[in-house]
């Protein structure tokens, strides 16, 4: 069932008992179908734009959802309602949305030039997302596509000429703060490439600021990478042990598992 329909019925389960028992309140009333009116159309008023109760609803069942990614880390199960999703809504915007969602989906099931392929799908003309700043996330999820795809230098240009002169112009804000993050994660891997040292350092910073459980483990998994590297192997052999034990079904799982066994072989 798509969120749209989630939406409206428990919206409706919500609004429908305060409308019958404003009913029955006016019942009572000389003038009843007045009364029932102007109090309906109070509560109604009040429910939409003083407790906004639409907005909340529709936010929490969003969250939701994406939360089988981020949290639950369940990548082919996203990818399943995303498309339900896309195909369930004719909206322009929200479809673009829909895109950078299977994008994430399928570059964490390990599938990145689909991810790409979806991710080029996404129509950038006009007003193409709710908000300005959403155009960073396709940015940034091109340049580090590219970049895992072997083409550094394309996602360098990327960086460049898309996200640097953009992400300025937000980067005060709050909600702007986990995007931030992650730019700066992108940056070390651009920049740093053989400054293991650098990357962790910045790596454990961004650790202290990620907010889903996907970019947690992601993370780490990056810096067991560079633990690796570098020849803390107890260390890298930790951080590879908590990304194959909490990955779920993202695809490094099985990655660090291999990085496992490699070490164990030695």
């Amino acid at each position: 069932m798509s969120i749209t329909k989630k939406f409206l019925l428990m919206y409706i389960s919500i609004i429908t008992p305060i409308i019958v028992l404003i009913a029955i309140f006016s019942l009572k009333t000389e003038n009843f179908l007045f009364t029932y009116l102007i109090a309906a159309l109070i509560f109604l008023l009040l429910a939409k734009f003083v407790l906004k109760i639409d907005k909340k609803l529709w936010m929490y069942l969003y969250k939701k959802y994406i939360n089988i990614l981020d949290e639950e880390l369940d990548p082919e199960k996203f990818i399943e309602l995303t498309e339900i999703e896309y195909k369930k809504n004719k909206s322009r915007k929200y479809r673009n949305y829909m895109k950078l969602n299977l994008c994430a989906g399928y570059s964490s099931a390990g599938k990145i030039q689909t991810g790409y392929e979806k991710l080029k799908e996404v129509d950038l003309s006009g007003k193409s997302f709710y908000r300005e700043q959403d155009k960073i996330l396709y940015y940034y999820n091109e340049a580090l596509l590219l970049n895992v795809l072997g083409k550094k230098e394309e996602a360098v240009k990327i960086y460049n000429e898309n996200i640097l002169k953009k992400k300025k112009k937000f980067e005060n804000s709050p909600n702007f703060s986990e995007m931030n993050n992650n730019i700066c994660v992108l940056e070390a891997i651009l920049f740093y490439e053989n400054d293991n040292d650098k990357i962790i350092e910045i790596l454990l910073e961004a650790l202290k600021k990620v907010k889903t459980k996907r970019q947690n483990i992601s993370i780490k998994y990056q810096l067991a990478e560079c633990k690796e590297k570098i020849g803390k192997i107890d260390e890298a052999e930790e951080l590879y042990r908590e990304v194959a034990e909490k990955g779920n079904k993202l695809f490094i799982v099985e990655e660090a598992k291999k990085k496992l066994e490699e070490i164990s072989s030695i």
